[in-house]
């Protein structure tokens, strides 16, 4: 699969396992380790896809998950911001294709998104 951000846009490559260790590190801002979360496990489709409790353990610090309000919260402001789909939720954060695209990988069935 080619990437392709349309005529005349450029682009560059990022490390996926850099944006995991920003997504879990608590100096930084809230809605930007969501989605840093979202790039770093994000698939083919651009869906990073989390067990129950996953991201609020990543986000969380000191072995302490992030709480349900704080979690919904911190997506939220990333929804508003645009850095991850309205589609987003917990279970499963969703790059919007101007965000990201990803050359490789075998296409996962999103139990969350069953239509992409």
């Amino acid at each position: 699969m080619a990437i392709s951000f349309g005529h005349d846009r450029p682009w560059g490559g990022v490390s996926q396992r850099e944006y995991r260790r920003m997504a879990q590190d608590p100096a930084q801002t809230l809605h930007y380790r969501v989605h840093f979360a979202a790039i770093g496990w994000a698939d083919r489709q651009g869906h990073a896809a989390f067990g129950p409790g996953k991201l609020a353990a990543l986000l969380g610090k000191n072995d302490e998950p992030l709480s349900e309000g704080s979690t919904n919260g911190a997506m939220a402001r990333a929804k508003r911001l645009g850095l991850i789909s309205p589609r987003s939720g917990a279970a499963c954060l969703v790059l919007p294709p101007h965000l990201f695209q990803k050359g490789k990988g075998a296409p996962v069935p999103c139990r969350l998104h069953p239509e992409r």
